[in-house]
């Protein structure tokens, strides 16, 4: 069987079980959706209840330690199944089925090991998970960008095609970076010199802070959400012209630049590899801590960049116009240049 036989043949036993993750999987049916178009993207809105728990997630220091680790295998809940998954680079991960989905199916890929959130050192496993599983898109949230748990190093996977920003990429909606190789190797080395171009804050705005009690001082990496999956061809080699419209980079052995520009290529190969980065400058936009009566309670993450608005109360979804939430996630992202 392959890797994403063994999960969904997984994730249908769980919700045989009819634990929590089966409750809020059926729930996914009655999801109320609104399609925006911001310049000419095509966004969606969804209204999740459910997903209130990581919407108003409380990460400070000192939330965390008062909590189980819900990654943890002791944290897990009853009705939780595991399937290990080891990467060639010799770490291991917990696959799981994410209880509180926003799409079907929606798993965690959780490290065996209880460390932070922290990209670079599995990233590598990221691209390799996501050759392994071409049926679905990997995802990283940055500590500060929308990770509900990150003290505990995780990717999560959902079904491909499930951003628009997979099958619609633009910067118009949110400042992006695309890159795509062939190899994994080369790869891995442009993704990272891209990151690379990005940096830790050094002081707090009243909006960076995810709780009135987290510090800059704590953060460790450059605040990004990244997203990647991997395209494999037809049988044998193909011939594909591939077009990248973005912010196209430069990559030489003594610097990387970033310039705006559409490069057009083709190229002989037995697969590709994409890669999109969103740098971040804010952790929740300024909406999130105004007054009761302006308030939307929108908490910005890969799948907000991506494209998909996740909204848990319906006051903040009704406020939320392609205006609004365009503005919103222009506040939010990071230009690098």
């Amino acid at each position: 069987m392959t890797l994403y036989q063994q999960i969904t043949d997984m994730f249908s036993r769980e919700l045989a079980s009819h634990g929590r993750a089966f409750v809020n999987y059926q729930a996914l049916s009655g999801v109320e959706v609104k399609d925006m178009t911001i310049d000419g993207f095509p966004a969606k809105l969804f209204f999740n209840p459910a997903r209130v728990r990581s919407v108003m997630a409380d990460v400070s220091p000192e939330a965390l330690q008062k909590r189980a680790c819900f990654l943890c295998p002791d944290g897990v809940e009853e009705h939780q199944l595991t399937h290990n998954w080891d990467s060639p680079t010799g770490h291991t991960y917990y696959i799981r089925v994410n209880p509180f989905p926003i799409f079907s199916p929606h798993f965690t890929v959780s490290s065996s090991v209880h460390e932070r959130q922290e990209l670079l050192p599995h990233l590598e496993s990221m691209l390799h998970l996501a050759k392994e599983l071409p049926e679905m898109t990997i995802f990283y949230n940055g500590p500060m960008c929308g990770a509900s748990a990150p003290d505990h190093m995780h990717f999560q996977a959902v079904p491909r095609h499930s951003l628009p920003i997979e099958d619609h990429f633009s910067t118009n909606y949110a400042n992006a970076i695309l890159v795509q190789e062939v190899d994994l190797q080369t790869h891995l080395a442009a993704v990272k010199r891209v990151l690379s171009l990005g940096t830790i804050p050094e002081e707090a705005s009243q909006t960076g802070s995810l709780t009135a009690g987290a510090s800059y001082a704590e953060e460790y990496e450059p605040r990004w959400n990244i997203v990647s999956w991997y395209t494999p061809s037809p049988d044998g080699d193909s011939v594909e012209s591939c077009s990248m419209v973005q912010n196209s980079v430069e990559l030489s052995a003594e610097n990387t630049t970033l310039h705006h520009s559409t490069q057009h290529y083709t190229t002989l190969h037995n697969g590709m590899f994409h890669t999109v980065i969103f740098f971040r400058k804010e952790s929740r936009p300024k909406c999130f801590f105004a007054p009761e009566e302006e308030r939307i309670l929108f908490s910005p993450a890969t799948v907000e960049m991506g494209g998909i608005g996740i909204v848990a109360n319906r006051e903040s979804f009704d406020r939320l116009t392609p205006k609004k939430l365009r503005d919103i996630i222009r506040e939010v992202a990071d230009e690098i240049v």
